[in-house]
């Protein structure tokens, strides 16, 4: 990694704090809803993988940080959006 990038980076960096203290001093809520959504949307993937590795079906999600932040910020679209994908490249 050169200097240039590693500048680069840190602004990156510095810009996201920035809009994250912002916005948190602004709408707490927000962040709690957002929580909530990843939270809520997690579970339910865990549960729906659970449920269709049950009854054999081999299309599933999995949890990792691009499933978690999509539930946070679109919610319910989101957690549909994802079993679809899923579903689409598995019979694709």
């Amino acid at each position: 990694m050169n200097q240039n990038s590693i500048i680069l980076l840190a602004i990156i960096i510095i810009c996201v704090v920035f809009i994250a203290v912002c916005l948190i001093k602004r709408r707490p809520d927000l962040i709690v809803d957002f929580g909530l959504r990843a939270a809520i949307g997690t579970a339910g993937i865990y549960l729906l993988d659970f449920i269709l590795r049950s009854r054999g079906y081999d299309f599933t999600v999995g949890i990792n940080g691009l499933t978690v932040l999509t539930n946070g910020l679109l919610g319910l679209p989101g957690f549909i959006m994802l079993y679809g994908l899923a579903f689409y490249y598995t019979v694709s």
